[in-house]
């Protein structure tokens, strides 16, 4: 082997070693920052942690505290397309949905393609009227500008 030769092979040897070196370098960032965006585990295995842990140390939400999912009821889930009105799935009248939704914090009411106009503008001059505040999806939502709230 000649002096050539081998020069090349160490030259080939140091980049290869470099190249392992940085693209290490770059795992151990990406790394990095997965644990630093995903907390300390991705949720498998038994750990410490899982649904309720808050309730066995004491720290309850809900109706004691004023706060959380027993405060506030959940929204109506609320659909106008071409056959009429639906509130949770099953057909109903817009005085219905009215009634319903005031008990809750408010209406989540998808507007089908297919829906008649004139059943969405009933609908949504009722949930203004009985004061019920309104997400609205689909065809018939509003412009951002608009009073409405849309996502």
């Amino acid at each position: 082997m000649s002096e050539r030769e081998a020069s090349e092979r160490l030259r080939r040897r140091r980049r290869r070693r470099r190249l392992i070196f940085w693209i290490l370098a770059l795992g151990a960032i990406v790394a990095a920052v997965v644990l630093i965006r995903c907390g300390g585990g991705f949720g498998l295995g038994r750990g410490k942690g899982g649904a309720g842990e808050g309730e066995r140390r004491g720290l309850r939400g809900g109706a004691e505290r004023g706060g959380g999912p027993a405060a506030a009821p959940a929204r109506c889930a609320v659909r106008v397309d071409a056959s009429g009105v639906s509130l949770g799935g099953a057909p109903a009248t817009v005085a219905a949905v009215v009634t319903a939704c005031q008990a809750t914090s408010g209406a989540d009411v998808v507007v089908a393609g297919d829906a008649r106009q004139g059943t969405w503008d009933e609908l949504r001059g009722a949930l203004e009227a009985g004061g019920v505040p309104v997400l609205v999806r689909g065809a018939g939502a509003p412009p951002a500008d608009a009073g409405v709230a849309a996502p």
